[in-house]
């Protein structure tokens, strides 16, 4: 993971009453609220992703597509037709959303 470092925009009077502030910019600088945001965004597409793969598995293990590894089935007769079946359900749980 980047190394991330927090900045705020600081803005301050000097005593002789002049403005001092610190901006920070440049390609690399991201302000704190925007990063907060990014992550909180990326960890729940990762979520989902991972939800959307467990409802597979699932699926798949009701439906009997399962080896005896675990693992989906690809030569199984009704394969597509499961394929499909869970495509719909799919479909239909992001359309809720």
């Amino acid at each position: 993971m980047t190394e991330v470092y927090r900045y705020k925009v600081v803005k301050m009077l000097s005593e002789g009453g002049n403005r001092i502030s610190y901006d920070p910019h440049g390609p690399e600088v991201v302000m704190a609220e925007a990063y907060d945001q990014l992550k909180a965004e990326n960890e729940a597409l990762r979520l989902a992703a991972v939800a959307a793969g467990e409802f597979i598995m699932h699926e798949a293990e009701v439906r009997g597509l399962l080896d005896d590894k675990g693992q989906v089935s690809h030569r199984h007769p009704r394969r597509q037709q499961a394929i499909a079946r869970i495509e719909a359900a799919l479909a239909k749980e992001s359309s809720h959303d």
